[in-house]
């Protein structure tokens, strides 16, 4: 059957074999059973000129958008079956998603904690804390942990963590490997006046092998990796974005900010944390409100930010507009390293964006306030724009697999297509979790979307309609199928958050709990649907562990017959399909022991799965790839039948 022919079964929605030879007698390949999603990539996948020696790979959530480029795309697979764990730290307001290092540890920095601390780490497994890190209660940390590999010791990590005055990197066990100041002074606090002094946290630029950190008023700077010397500092040339109209009544305020100030204290200036955070997703005097991007392929940095005074037309100390600033990072002949600004491009309305790159880096996504999804080529030239039906909001998701983009309004999950010169619309989401709760009137997506192995992790609220805004009164955690945007599972969440859906370590999901939109809810919360608003970080741990490992087979064996088609035409795509491969084998047979474990499945069956899964992985190559999906294939319907 030719290749041309396994791209229609594909969209007719089911898997047969893609080979370019017939009758030679090879045995008859397996299908996909039909509870496991039908997606499959198609063709090369966009791969990167770039190694995985100290950057690690997308497994998991090393930084706040998986890695230095922002994709939100991991390579494992989420549980389709999720249950509430535990929720720990719960006086903390984390408003930046946690990441994880290779040994079962969870990092996560607090807002303006009236804990003195800048940095904890928690187990994954049990969230009983390990350490912490000492703050000095003024500091503005709260910017997303950096995971980097140790390559002087091949199998370590290393924690690289940033707040406002100083910089730092940190084994897993606590070890303080370096601790050195930013060279920024903290301004004199000032009652009732909110501080611009947040991190969003470091990102690391290869060429320079250096880490990076960005401050919201636009302070960026450069250390290197190994010693912590400071190299280098630039200034984002924005200037305080005007603060848009505030659509909620005062006394929605008043009472979420009293809620607020219960659960979580004030800051050090006596505000309240529900109006920090509204003040900044308005705009609110920031030039930065979110995080960066790093194209680790030519080292350039991708910067959303507001744009400069002037260009708005009044120069008042204020910008009207939001702009995307590319930079270089270079030596600067002395022994340091120099910012150097090499294109910008604005945007009417402007953008809280966090760009994405591409994973070659010939592309960067950001949106704009007023509802496009906008691709840009590496010099920032625009390719196209894509129209939404409201303002988009946070971060794009974009795979490497089959020009998949995905995109969120503030009610709805987005997936386009990528054509090159335009995009296409493949689906909304269809959020439908609360379909039976008499208690919720309207269903809306509640956070950035997650890519995945076997589908886009979401969060999705519940509440009812004021006027244009949703009041959430409840939220959850769901997996969308990529090929029709349904939902394939949900579960009821404790706590929002404004991060990131953050798959972790063996399939499940972390969240950093930052109520905003359930303040508000359980402030004008008349019948008492609404639970007590909460902090900390929540875990959502796979149940049914056989289904895991299911999925995960399941996504291996489609993208082993998917790179078999390419690996002639495509040798680099077919070894990065390779490298994921074995992630997802390696997590389809951690899962195997859990469910023989929890009693899912029998022991015997359990070791012979496993055994089978690391013949493949021990004999995977790109020569071999039909058989090796036909083995995974097998693997995927013998746990299906055992369901």
């Amino acid at each position: 059957m030719p290749p041309l022919f396994c791209a229609m079964c594909l969209t007719l929605g089911f898997i047969v074999a893609c080979s370019s030879s017939e009758g030679d007698g090879a045995r008859a390949p397996e299908t996909v059973p039909a509870s496991v999603t039908q997606w499959a990539p198609t063709g090369a996948r966009t791969v990167g000129d770039y190694a995985y020696d100290v950057i690690p790979e997308p497994n998991t959530f090393h930084t706040m958008h998986v890695g230095p480029n922002n994709t939100d795309n991991v390579w494992v697979a989420l549980a389709p079956e999720l249950e509430l764990d535990w929720v720990v730290e719960t006086s903390f307001y984390v408003p930046e998603g946690p990441t994880y290092d290779n040994r079962g540890n969870l990092y996560f920095s607090p807002l303006f904690p009236e804990e003195d601390v800048s940095l904890v780490s928690l187990d994954t497994e049990t969230g009983v804390r390990n350490w912490a890190i000492e703050g000095n209660q003024d500091n503005a940390g709260s910017g997303a942990i950096l995971i980097l590999n140790d390559p002087d010791n091949p199998g370590e990590q290393i924690v690289y963590h940033v707040t406002y005055t100083e910089a730092m990197a940190i084994q897993p066990d606590g070890t303080i490997l370096w601790r050195t100041s930013t060279a920024l002074d903290l301004p004199p606090v000032v009652q009732g006046e909110r501080s611009t002094t947040h991190s969003f946290g470091f990102n690391y630029h290869p060429p320079t092998d250096s880490v990076v950190a960005l401050m919201m008023g636009g302070e960026i700077l450069a250390f290197d990796r190994m010693t912590g010397d400071l190299l280098g500092t630039g200034q984002i040339p924005g200037s305080p974005a005007v603060s848009e109209p505030n659509m909620l009544p005062q006394n929605v305020i008043d009472a979420a900010d009293a809620l607020t100030d219960e659960v979580f204290g004030q800051t050090p200036s006596g505000l309240s944390f529900f109006s920090v955070i509204v003040d900044v997703i308005f705009g609110g005097g920031s030039v930065v409100t979110n995080y960066f991007a790093i194209d680790p392929n030519s080292g350039r940095i991708y910067v959303a930010a507001s744009d400069e005074d002037a260009a708005d037309g009044t120069e008042d100390g204020l910008s009207e507009l939001g702009a995307l600033y590319s930079l270089e990072l270079t030596d600067d002949g002395s022994g340091g390293l120099e910012f150097g600004f090499l294109d910008s491009i604005s945007f009417t309305g402007g953008t809280g964006s966090t760009p994405t790159v591409s994973e070659d880096g010939r592309r960067v996504f950001v949106s704009d306030n007023l509802g496009n999804v906008i691709a840009l080529s590496s010099e920032l030239e625009e390719l196209w724009r894509y129209e939404l039906d409201a303002p988009a909001a946070a971060s794009i998701g974009v795979s490497p697999d089959n020009g998949e983009v995905y995109a969120v309004t503030r009610k709805d999950v987005f997936k386009l297509i990528d054509e090159g010169d335009s995009a296409t619309l493949d689906w909304i989401a269809t959020l439908d979790a609360f379909a039976d709760d008499p208690e919720i009137e309207l269903e809306f997506q509640a956070l950035t979307p997650t890519i995945t192995a076997n589908g886009i992790a979401i969060s999705i609220g519940g509440g009812f309609p004021v006027a244009d805004r949703e009041v959430m009164l409840k939220v959850g955690f769901g997996l969308l199928d990529r090929d029709t945007g349904r939902l394939r599972s949900f579960v009821l969440g404790r706590e929002e958050s404004i991060a990131i859906t953050s798959v972790g370590p063996n399939g499940g999901l972390y969240t950093a709990n930052s109520p905003v939109r359930r303040a508000g809810g359980r402030a004008i919360d008349l019948q008492g649907i609404a639970e007590d608003i909460i902090g900390g970080i929540s875990r959502y741990k796979p149940v049914r562990n056989d289904l895991l490992a299911r999925d995960a087979t399941c996504a291996a064996g489609v993208r082993a017959r998917n790179a078999a088609t390419v690996a002639d035409s495509a040798p680099s795509s077919a070894a990065r399909d390779i490298r994921q491969i074995q992630v997802l084998i390696d997590q389809s047979r951690r899962a195997l022991d859990r469910a023989s474990g929890d009693g899912d499945l029998d022991a015997e069956t359990a070791t012979s799965l496993g055994t089978d899964l690391g013949d493949v992985a021990s004999e995977l190559m790109a020569s071999n790839l039909e058989a090796a999906a036909n083995d995974l294939l097998a693997v995927c319907n013998r746990l299906a039948a055992a369901e």
